[in-house]
Parts: C-alpha cells; structure tokens; sequence
C-alpha cells in the first residue's frame, strides 16, 4: 500500500515519496491484535527507511516504566514490520508494494525513530535503550541500524518537511511615527549652534 507523498505523524509533514504505509497495510490489519508496525517503510537509495513518529518520549527517571514500556513497543514495532515486510518479498504474505520495493537486493535496515520534541542529547540514551533491547538473534541475522532523531534533524536529512516560520509580531515594538522635528525658533538655534563652538 504506496503512501501519498507528504503523509502527517506526530504534527510532522514525511517526505514519503513511494513508501509502503505498513501500519494500514492489509497484511498487517490481518493479523489482529498483537502485531504491531512502524508508520511506514521508505527505500531510498541502499537503506530501507523503517519509520516511526512520536511527538514526545517518557523519561527514564522520572517515568522508568512508562519508559521501558516505550523502548519494548518501538522493538517489536521494528522487529514485526521487518517480518511482515519479508513475508510479503517472499511471497508467504499477499500484498502489493511500491515500486521502488521491486529490487531490495543489498539494502541496509535501518529503524528510524522520530521524536518530534526532543532534544539531540535525549535521543542518544533512547537509541543504545532500543539497541540494548532488541532481541540478539535479529541484531545478529539483520545487522539493523538505529536512528533516534528529532524533528530538527529530521528536516536537515530531507525526512521532515521544514515549516516556515512566520516572523514575531507580540513582543514587537510598535512602530515609531515619522515626524519632523520641531522647528526651533530663533534663539533655540543660536544656543545650539554656540554649543558645537
């Protein structure tokens, strides 16, 4: 199932050319409850893009179970869409997939985790949690990379479509009016001349 161009996650506009939107595919929704899937899969040049989009991430002390809960549900979201996205290749699942999914001889998973409101420092910690959580054997068998990045960085990578800003208008002064300054009389303009000498 191909994706419009510019699809929307988490308040983010994807540039999303030819994707394959897993998380509506009818090879997913088949498989009920207990699947789950990234948002959509991007293949763009040698790397096959596994996409996902939050707005914000638990904090490790301040919500450690909240945010162990999130590290588990963002590997298996990683792990079942590339088991479903196999499954489809070989032919064991039915699905139609973009073309650009025609040839993905020698292509590079890498799970890509955007985290809209994030700072660049709080998205290390949740990359070597999502690498320390994913299951050996798959780490062993599919050599992923992880890529944990907020929207900022996203923009600079042409994931994330920048929106552009409109100037401050609360704070801003009003403006000054033009107006001549008053005219001096006679002896205003002698004392100000005498001030200069």
């Amino acid at each position: 199932m191909a994706t419009d161009k510019f699809p929307c996650y988490s308040d983010m506009t994807f540039i999303a050319d030819d994707a394959y939107v897993i998380e509506e595919a009818p090879v997913r929704l088949a498989c009920g409850d207990g699947i789950r899937s990234v948002e959509f899969i991007l293949h763009k040049n040698t790397n096959l893009l596994f996409i996902e989009a939050k707005t914000t991430f638990a904090h490790p002390e301040n919500s450690p179970q909240p945010y162990e809960n999130e590290i588990d549900e963002i590997c298996e979201k990683f792990v079942h869409s590339l088991n479903l996205l196999a499954a489809v290749k070989i032919g064991i699942a039915a699905d139609v997939l973009p073309e650009s999914f025609a040839d993905l001889n020698k292509v590079s998973p890498t799970f890509v985790l955007v985290v809209r409101d994030h700072e660049p420092k709080w998205c290390r910690p949740i990359k070597s949690a999502i690498v320390q959580s994913l299951p050996t054997y798959f780490k062993k068998i599919w050599k992923p990379a992880i890529c944990v990045i907020n929207h900022g960085t996203a923009i600079k990578r042409s994931l994330v479509m920048g929106k552009t800003q409109p100037a401050p208008t609360e704070h801003r002064s009003p403006p000054m009016p033009n107006k001549r300054p008053a005219a001096l009389d006679s002896r205003q303009f002698i004392g100000r001349i005498a001030e200069r000498l």
